[in-house]
């Protein structure tokens, strides 16, 4: 079977043929129909966290966190996922012979689950990251889930995968006009027509100027720093005292600049989200709450471009350079 790897840090990622894979006890084979694109693969080729033991750090140079396929094969006791199932991973940062990027992944119970009726393979291997960080963003945020009309909500990065997850999760709980930015006039465009209202063109306003002038003056009750750089001390001087900012990326840069009077002077937060760091409880909570608004049909991944699995290294390029609108898929059939 082919797998997309790299064999050495900062190479290109490359089809390699590998034997096909045996099942040892409570395992279970997935042919995959798709897997996505996340700024993590091409973080763990570069080698950023080849220093950094599991569960952070790689343990395989066969990536992919993400990923849809049909149960082929299992362990003779395994009876969780018949044969001809279609699944979805529940986490895939450490599966027992390396990520999705490959014809068929091995997998245990515990790391998939059931792709409900009526969704696709390509909306299921979208689904699970981005709405996920999403939820658990919300909830360290301080986000307010009843009652959550009353709240400004700033999420930043409409076009990245995370970021627009976010912005549906909100609108759904019932936040009508969330505040977020575009990095193009372009991208801001295209959020307007998906009925985005409070879009800020990052190239024509920054960030700053464009929340004072869409709240009116108010400061934010909830903020999710899908940034990071210069980009977190701004979204911590627009929150209102007491409040959090949560940072749940990094991709504007490694490096902020915060006044520390923003966070004494008026109360206010500072917090993180990682989640594979998160507690077995909260991850299998906020999991079964965005499933339950999935398979209700109130939030939809938004998919910008699907590649052959074996165009990955020019899918990752697209990812990071071209800075899509939604995510990025790889497709098996």
């Amino acid at each position: 079977m082919r797998t997309i790897q790299f064999t050495d840090y900062a190479t290109p990622f490359q089809v390699i043929e590998v034997p096909m894979p045996t099942l040892t006890s409570g395992q279970l084979l997935v042919k995959m129909a798709a897997a996505s694109i996340n700024p993590r693969d091409a973080a763990v080729r570069d080698g950023l966290f080849r220093h950094i033991p599991p569960p952070v750090g790689p343990s395989s140079k066969i990536v992919g966190l993400e990923g849809a396929g049909v149960v082929v094969a299992t362990a003779e006791e395994e009876q969780t996922y018949p044969v001809g199932t279609g699944v979805f991973f529940r986490q895939a940062y450490h599966l027992p012979q390396g990520g999705t990027w490959q014809e068929y992944v091995v997998a245990t119970a515990k790391d998939l689950l059931p792709i409900p009726a009526g969704k696709s393979m390509f909306e299921a291997a979208a689904f699970r990251i981005p709405y996920h960080t999403a939820q658990l963003g919300l909830e360290k945020g301080g986000f307010c889930f009843e009652g959550a009309k009353d709240q400004l909500v700033l999420v930043p990065a409409v076009g990245g995968a995370v970021g627009n997850a976010t912005m549906q999760l909100v609108k759904a709980y019932g936040v009508q006009e969330p505040i977020t930015t575009a990095g193009s006039t372009e991208k801001a465009e295209k959020a307007r027509k998906l009925g985005y209202n409070k879009v800020i063109d990052l190239t024509q306003e920054n960030l700053i100027d464009g929340v004072k002038r869409l709240s009116g003056g108010a400061g934010i009750d909830v903020a999710l720093d899908m940034l990071g750089g210069a980009f977190t001390g701004q979204m911590l001087s627009l929150l209102k005292p007491g409040k959090t900012l949560v940072i749940c990326g990094i991709s504007a840069g490694v490096q902020a600049n915060i006044m520390l009077p923003e966070l004494v002077g008026r109360g206010r937060n500072i917090n993180s989200l990682n989640v594979i760091f998160t507690p077995p409880s909260v991850f299998d909570a906020a999991l079964n709450v965005i499933l339950h608004i999935w398979r209700d049909n109130r939030v939809a991944p938004l998919i910008d471009q699907i590649f052959p699995f074996t165009q990955a290294e020019e899918a990752q390029r697209y990812l990071i350079e071209d800075r899509p609108m939604g995510h990025v898929l790889l497709t098996f059939e």
